[in-house]
């Protein structure tokens, strides 16, 4: 694998996940094995994922380097963030952590999908 069947991979699970009205996808490959892929998910209920990775391949696998997924309600609010900034060292799970509207939890390490699986919760 390199990072454009990673970002290939990244834009058929966009286009089969059907919560997803809209979305726009921009990569930047750095080398053969290295980028980033960021993008803005519009979902049905009205509310929008932005999300950021970056991301290696190594051993023929991706490894998330650095991500952040950003899903905030129709009206702009935060309705959760995760990402793995190494500013929560309190946390069991540092670096990678999620943030809602009462403040910061342990997460386990997350990805895009990951998060459309399991972190959207359309109460």
């Amino acid at each position: 694998m390199n990072f454009r069947d990673y970002y290939l991979n990244i834009e058929s699970l966009l286009k089969e996940f059907p919560l997803i009205m809209h979305f726009s996808v921009d990569f930047d490959e750095i080398t053969d094995y290295v980028g980033s892929v960021k993008g803005k998910l519009e979902l049905t209920n009205g509310s929008i994922l932005y999300f950021f990775e970056f991301v290696e391949i190594k051993d023929n696998n991706p490894v998330l380097v650095k991500y952040k997924y950003q899903w905030l309600s129709s009206e702009g609010e935060l309705l959760k963030r995760w990402d793995n900034a190494p500013h929560h060292r309190e946390l069991s799970t540092f670096p990678d952590h999620v943030h809602d509207q009462n403040g910061v939890y342990p997460s386990p390490a997350m990805n895009l999908e990951s998060i459309l699986d399991k972190g959207l919760n359309f109460e």
